[in-house]
């Protein structure tokens, strides 16, 4: 199974705090979506806007049982759906309809998040406390 990653999953060193593994990745462009900033936060969701694309990582290869880790860490604000990336097919998590609240107007850009960012998010964010 293949993960599409958009956000901060797409540091290594935070994939690997989930999966208990490191993951060799590579880029890819998720079409008829765009990337929104939480509220108050430093992370991304994506959501269906047909005109728009997201740029992240493809991850392959991961098991049954990493799923239910990163189930676990992205919590109930986020659906896991099927994408199609061109030729590959992959899983990614893309904010609930009930959640839309939580997302911001303006786009959320990955060379914006500061190392001080990351290192927040790494100790402050709930789904830590699930995996």
């Amino acid at each position: 199974m293949n993960l599409f990653a958009y956000g901060t999953l797409m540091w290594p060193e935070v994939l690997q705090a989930v999966m208990g593994r490191r993951l060799e990745g590579e880029p890819a462009t998720l079409e008829g979506y765009t990337r929104l900033r939480v509220i108050g936060q430093h992370y991304p969701v994506i959501v269906v806007s047909l005109d728009d694309s997201v740029a992240g990582i493809l991850y392959q290869g991961l098991t049954a049982d990493e799923f239910g880790r990163l189930d676990a860490f992205e919590g109930e604000e986020y659906d896991r759906i099927g994408v199609c990336l061109g030729d590959a097919k992959a899983f990614a998590y893309v904010l609930s309809d009930d959640c839309r609240h939580i997302a911001a107007p303006e786009p959320w850009h990955p060379e914006q998040l500061t190392p001080g960012q990351l290192a927040s998010f790494c100790s402050e964010y709930k789904g830590w406390s699930e995996v």
